[in-house]
């Protein structure tokens, strides 16, 4: 693994629309990801972004520092970064640059709170996933999520409107749960698919290298980002399907894009 951002990563990161997520942990090890496309580098050992309208995050930095972020282009190119959160900045250099960017600048909501700094740790190797492998994966999973309903308990926990982004192409979709270290690793997971309304099914054959460390029972979290943008955050545990299928057994559903950031969906 690499601990500084080479010139290819680097320029991903700079994208002002390219899907970044950022994952934390509060202090029972329950894992967050959302997305924030405001994560930009400063330097080669430094990635900076806006806090606007990301309590659950602010507050889970209060309590550990440790978080990862994932990228992935429209040519699912990307990688997951972990390092350790630095801090905010009210004024300074790094809230200079994230509220000069066209993404904060012209926010129709509100300017930023503070930016927030990430110290790079460590950098995965690089994943490029095939875009035949995905469909082919999403076309397999139809038999695959009416076995794997029988985890359901039944629960409500996805509206209709999650459950269809979910089962769309067009949507990048993220997983997050603490690795050996307990940090929060986040990574892309495009194979996801609902099986009932408290249940994702996803194949882990491309990313298997990347999920090694997600164990049986483990605290998950998974978010969703569309095209239009519209974003959810799902949590629960995982469950092992088969050798090459995971479950994720759902028992909260939160909104993750503006106005309604953090609000959990009953």
């Amino acid at each position: 693994m690499a601990n500084q951002l080479d010139g290819r990563l680097s320029e991903v990161l700079k994208g002002e629309m390219v899907p970044k997520f950022l994952a934390t942990r509060d202090e029972r090890g329950v894992p967050n990801v959302v997305p924030i496309i405001s994560i930009q580098p400063y330097d080669s050992e430094t990635l900076i972004f806006g806090n606007f309208l990301m309590w659950k995050t602010e507050k889970n930095l209060a309590k550990d520092d440790r978080v990862s972020v994932t990228v992935m282009t429209e040519d699912l190119f990307g990688a997951t970064i972990r390092g350790r959160f630095a801090g905010f900045q009210k004024v300074g250099r790094y809230a200079d640059v994230v509220s000069a960017s066209n993404l904060l600048r012209y926010n129709a909501y509100t300017g930023i709170r503070n930016a927030g700094a990430i110290r790079i740790e460590d950098i995965s190797e690089p994943f490029h996933l095939n875009k035949i492998d995905i469909l082919s994966g999403l076309v397999q999973s139809k038999a695959i999520q009416l076995w794997a309903r029988r985890y359901s308990a039944g629960a409500r926990i996805m509206h209709p409107l999650v459950a269809g982004l979910y089962g769309r192409v067009a949507a990048v979709k993220v997983l997050s749960f603490l690795d050996s270290q307990g940090y929060p690793f986040a990574l892309p997971l495009m194979s996801l698919q609902p099986a009932a309304p408290d249940v994702l099914v996803f194949s882990r054959r491309q990313m298997r290298p990347y999920l090694s460390q997600l164990q049986e029972g483990a605290l998950v979290a998974s978010s969703i980002i569309t095209m239009e943008p519209i974003a959810f955050q799902v949590k629960g545990r995982y469950r092992s399907v088969s050798s090459i299928w995971g479950a994720l057994i759902l028992d909260q559903a939160y909104h993750a894009s503006p106005p309604y950031v953090g609000k959990r969906i009953a």
